[in-house]
């Protein structure tokens, strides 16, 4: 391997604009006391300890034509070992090891020694922690992290990155915020720096955000908010791996610098380390490779719990997209795993100025056997939440919560005992305001044959989610607001199928009485109070399998008029 040295002054301007754009010089607070000296090169012993493992040459028995990368291919997802185990030996590219045991050994030691030896400097522990962690061996790693002796911020950082590497991501979240406290500004902007996970308008609103800055942190905690795997869990996971992520990516460059120095040179060399820093920041880093390159394999970084929605958009655009693909975010708990992501059923009610949720979820659609069901709504990274939960073995459970009305987030969340996870996960805006306000339609079980005459009746019955599979009927239950007692209000009831417009069988009884079919069904009726209920029998006997809209409008006495619509499935999921 041919090289030659790069002056570090060379290398702070790309390595800043490969990891993230540099902000202004005027944009940070000096740290002064509790400095390190992170942007320079890596001294001996920690120096000479990588630079003899990297550059001597391969075991004998690797032949040359084994290590070209557009003749062989190496899949993790199929249990080969890529890399040799270390995807920092990039030159290794066969799937079997290119270093023999002893030689493995020898530098995992030599990787300890230095550390020990100079536990005051951060970077020789920083890079043998990080080393015997990528290795394999994180309880080593973790036990050389705890013999820092450096600035105690940047020593909480290295703490964080074992702890996490040692899946105790609770650990290491702590740490980690610890350490970003005291941290130099312009280090905790790169580390925190978000911009390769955001999109369209996200993006280009998170690049103009000045960090340090509180519309940056602010823009952090929402975007951190909505991806937490599990909200009724302590900590954030994917957050700690993010922040295990870009510190190790600082880490792989000052190894680079005495690996390959000369890459700078290169052609494309800034393209090409942007995009390693892009992929590394969405994926973590690469474990196959084929003719195309290097990736992370699709089971190392199966989910993608980042929104699928813009974050700019509001919760009521909220939508995931759980299953990663190649290229996008993509991460894999250690602690818990398969992840599912399962449908439900959600109604908005209205009591005085509160808002009154009922959410139900249909566990039944994945394969777990839950152990623990939870519940949240929650309005925001450090708002108001209520908690609530049930024991396990409820397939079809369902949750009535009081709450401010304000946009929310709410979930139910349920864990087997082998580790696995169903979610569902919406956001929820508050009714539309108005002299008259319709609930949300609640869709119902009809079993029993009679109608729900209390909105509690209509809940304890709710369907887990808008899909009937072959029943004849389902109710509809829903609520009426603004209007006085004995204020007469008119009705009207429809349903469309999605792209064939309005079918003309709509409803069998109203509050017990019978009427003729046809495409919208009306009445007039008077109010019996500020909440005035609802309940009808749908008859879906004659309707085709699809997608159907059951549209409710109310106008008051004076023309105001509100309208509520309840989107569901009729046939197989």
């Amino acid at each position: 391997m041919t090289s030659r040295p790069v002056a570090p002054a060379l290398l702070a301007p790309l390595l800043g604009f490969a990891l993230g754009a540099l902000p202004s010089p005027g944009a940070f607070v000096r740290a002064t006391a509790q400095e390190v000296e992170w942007k320079r090169d890596l001294r001996n012993p920690i120096r000479a300890v990588l630079d003899f493992h990297y550059n001597r040459p391969f075991s004998a028995d690797v032949l040359e034509s084994e290590t070209t990368i557009g003749h062989i291919y190496c899949l993790a997802e199929k249990g080969d070992i890529c890399f040799g185990g270390d995807y920092e030996d990039e030159d290794c590219l066969r799937p079997v090891p290119c270093r023999n045991p002893a030689q493995m050994r020898q530098f995992m030691d030599g990787l300890e020694r230095a550390a020990r030896r100079r536990p005051g400097d951060p970077y020789a522990v920083a890079q043998a922690v990080y080393g015997l962690a990528r290795l394999g061996d994180p309880d080593r790693a973790l036990e050389v992290a705890r013999v820092c002796e450096g600035v105690r911020w940047w020593c909480d950082l290295v703490l964080g990155m074992a702890y996490h590497r040692s899946e105790r991501p609770l650990d290491a979240e702590g740490h980690f915020r610890m350490g970003l406290l005291g941290a130099d500004p312009e280090l905790a902007c790169r580390l925190t720096d978000i911009t390769y996970l955001l999109e369209g308008r996200d993006e280009e609103t998170y690049e103009h955000l000045p960090c340090p800055g509180p519309g940056r942190t602010e823009f952090d905690d929402r975007f951190w908010w909505l991806s937490d795997p599990l909200l009724t869990a302590p900590g954030n996971d994917r957050w700690s791996e993010h922040l295990t992520r870009r510190f190790e990516l600082l880490l792989h460059e000052r190894l680079q610098d005495v690996v390959e120095p000369a890459r700078w040179f290169e052609p494309g060399a800034i393209d090409s380390i942007r995009r390693y820093v892009d992929e590394v920041t969405r994926r973590g880093f690469p474990d196959s490779f084929d003719h195309t390159g290097r990736w992370r394999s699709d089971v190392a970084s199966r989910y993608r719990f980042t929104p699928a929605s813009l974050v700019g958009d509001g919760v009521q655009a909220l939508r995931y997209e759980l299953e990663a693909n190649r290229w996008g975010e993509g991460y894999t708990p250690a602690e818990y795993s398969p992840f599912h992501s399962v449908p439900g059923q959600l109604a908005r009610f209205m009591d005085g100025d509160s808002l009154v949720l009922a959410v139900s979820a249909d566990l039944k659609a994945a394969p777990i056997n839950p152990l623990q069901i939870r519940f949240i709504a929650t309005n925001g990274p450090a708002g108001s939440s209520v908690g609530l939960g049930l024991p396990g073995g409820d397939l079809t459970p369902s949750f009535t919560t009081r709450f401010a009305a304000v946009p929310l987030v709410v979930a139910i969340e349920a864990l087997d005992g082998y580790d696995g996870v169903s979610r569902l996960r919406e956001g929820v805006m508050p009714l539309d305001a108005g002299p008259v306000m319709l609930s949300d339609p609640l869709l119902v079980d009809p079993i029993g044959g009679e109608l729900p005459a209390s909105r509690q009746e209509a809940v304890d019955a709710m369907l887990p989610q808008p899909w009937i599979a072959s029943a004849n009927e389902v109710i509809a239950y829903w609520e009426v607001y603004g209007l006085r007692q004995g204020q007469p209000m008119q009705v009207a009831v429809a349903m469309a199928r999605e792209g064939a417009g309005v079918v003309t069988r709509v409803l069998r009884t109203l509050a017990g009485r019978s009427d003729t079919p046809a495409p919208v069904v009306s009445w007039t009726e008077e109010a019996s109070g500020p909440a005035h209920p609802v309940s009808l029998t749908l008859d879906l006997g004659a309707l085709d399998a699809g997608n159907y809209d059951l549209t409710i409008e109310v106008t008051g006495p004076d023309g105001a008029a509100a309208t509520a619509i309840r989107r569901f499935r009729i046939g197989e999921r």
